[in-house]
């Protein structure tokens, strides 16, 4: 069966991954350390890679861009699983 959206790209890593290996985490709005009444962050990660999980608790759109940083974790966290 074809979805409209087979992959979907993870915010942290930045990797373009099937619709099964990718999860979303809601989260509230905050700016200037206050939260935005009914708004929220929908933030996509690989659900099959710790590093994207624990990147996933951390991030935010308006909190500076991790994504290279968290890119490189996961590419490693993820060559070492397949070791295993």
């Amino acid at each position: 069966m074809v979805t409209a959206f087979d992959t979907w790209k993870c915010h942290i890593c930045g990797e373009e991954r099937p619709n099964g290996k990718i999860s979303v985490v809601t989260k509230p709005l905050i700016i200037n350390g206050q939260v935005v009444p009914g708004a929220g962050q929908n933030i996509r990660y690989c659900n099959d890679r710790p590093a994207c999980i624990e990147g996933a608790k951390e991030f935010s759109f308006f909190k500076g861009n991790i994504r290279n940083q968290r890119k490189e974790k996961c590419l490693v966290s993820d060559a070492e699983e397949k070791k295993a």
